[in-house]
């Protein structure tokens, strides 16, 4: 069951509520090492699959400087979607019309939950996926959409890592680096998952030589097959891949 909003959280919501002025765009370069990338480790829950129609209920996301959480508090929220929740995503992540009833919709929030990820790259499981939606969430609202410093996608990274794997999963891949599940499909749990493969990941991709940003986008882009079929789902890949 999701935790609730109270104590320094709902400071965090008051700052979210309040405007965030226009912040130029930061990016990183392809030397910045994975051992002190400035990431957030990031995961949302939604009403469906559709990139351009379904909507946002809970987001969240972790701070990290390489392999080690930063200490601030977490991007923990639920979202009314301002659409019905249909059954079968209730169905899998638990969050129904009744338990939004009464939360922020994402268009309240928005500029302060885009500060979380200023300057950041955006690290996640299908997270080409992830920012499809906010893009399409923030042109729905007609908001300025500020891109984070970058995306890396943990799933392309493990094509990369085990080239004949057949089942990249967030539970296959956890599986694999000793990673314990625990609130799956729950956006904060499925965020603390990622941190977990994150942080054991990042030592298997120095063995192969991958220790940079660069080097990290540059393996994305050999896993042409999962990538066309993202492509074909509508999800935003720019951002994972070299500067042309």
């Amino acid at each position: 069951m999701r935790r609730a909003l109270s104590g320094g959280f709902n400071r965090i919501l008051a700052r979210l509520r309040s405007p965030a002025p226009p912040q130029p765009a930061i990016t990183l370069a392809d030397d910045e090492p994975l051992a002190t990338l400035p990431a957030l480790l990031l995961d949302t829950e939604t009403t469906g699959l559709d990139v351009t129609r379904d909507r946002i209920v809970s987001i969240a996301g972790l701070s990290y400087r390489g392999g080690m959480a930063e200490p601030q508090p977490a991007l923990d929220f639920l979202l009314h979607p301002g659409i019905r929740i249909p059954k079968t995503a209730t169905a899998i992540h638990g969050i129904d019309d009744a338990v939004v009833a009464t939360a922020p919709t994402l268009a309240l929030l928005w500029g302060g939950i885009q500060l979380f990820w200023q300057g950041r790259v955006l690290v996640g499981h299908n997270i080409g996926f992830d920012i499809a939606l906010l893009r399409h969430e923030a042109a729905r609202h007609r908001l300025p959409f500020h891109a984070p410093a970058g995306a890396l996608d943990l799933g392309l990274l493990y094509a990369g890592l085990k080239p004949r794997a057949t089942h990249i999963t967030l539970e296959r891949i956890a599986e694999d680096f000793s990673v314990v599940v625990d609130g799956r499909h729950t956006a904060l749990g499925d965020a603390e998952t990622t941190a977990g493969i994150w942080r054991h990941m990042l030592p298997a991709l120095g063995r192969i030589g991958v220790a940079t940003l660069g080097d990290a986008r540059r393996l994305i882009q050999r896993q042409r097959d999962l990538l066309h079929r993202q492509e074909r789902a509508g999800w935003a890949l720019e951002m994972l891949l070299p500067p042309r």
